[in-house]
Parts: C-alpha cells; structure tokens; sequence
C-alpha cells in the first residue's frame, strides 16, 4: 500500500514538473515584458515604439498598432529613461519574431 502511495506521489511531482514546464515560455515572455515596462531594456524580438512626449500620445499609438493587427504581441505604453539610441520618453513595445 505504501509502495502506491509512493509512485503516486512520484506521479504528481512528474506531472507538476511537465505543466510548469510547459507553462514557462509564457511566464518567461510575461516577466521580460513587466521588465521592460520597469524600465529595463527590451528583450531580442522585442521592440519599442516612439517616443512619444506624453502617454496620451503614445496610447493613441498602441491603439492603432492593436487594431492594425500586425504584430503579434504588444506591450502597453510606459516610461523608458532613455539609454543608447533612444531618447527618453513614452513607448510601447512590439514582438516580431
């Protein structure tokens, strides 16, 4: 009986092990976009869009990118500090893989 209980338990873990695995490319996707709106750097595929001087502009923007339906993911507008080639202000980012 306790031999069952064992592989049992063994089988939950297994199967919780596959579904969180299954389920990370989404977390991972999730978490670099939430770090890019922090203001961090986009991650590869990522791309940001503007600058935009205020966050009505830059809406404005990110709305007529999701009804243009092109891109395949998108990531609302947020304040970028700045850094590189980009000059400070409000983007919104796209993917293209």
């Amino acid at each position: 009986m306790q031999i069952r209980r064992l592989h049992s338990a063994l089988l939950a873990v297994a199967l919780g092990a596959s579904v969180l695995a299954g389920a990370a490319p989404a977390f991972a996707a999730a978490q670099t976009s939430a770090a890019a709106s922090t203001g961090g750097w986009p991650t590869p595929d990522w791309y940001l869009q503007g600058p935009y001087a205020t966050l009505a502009d830059c809406e404005v923007a990110f709305q007529d990118a999701a009804q243009n339906g092109q891109y395949t993911g998108l990531v609302g507008c947020h304040w970028f500090r700045g850094g590189g080639v980009f000059r400070p202000g409000y983007y919104y980012e796209v993917y293209i893989p």
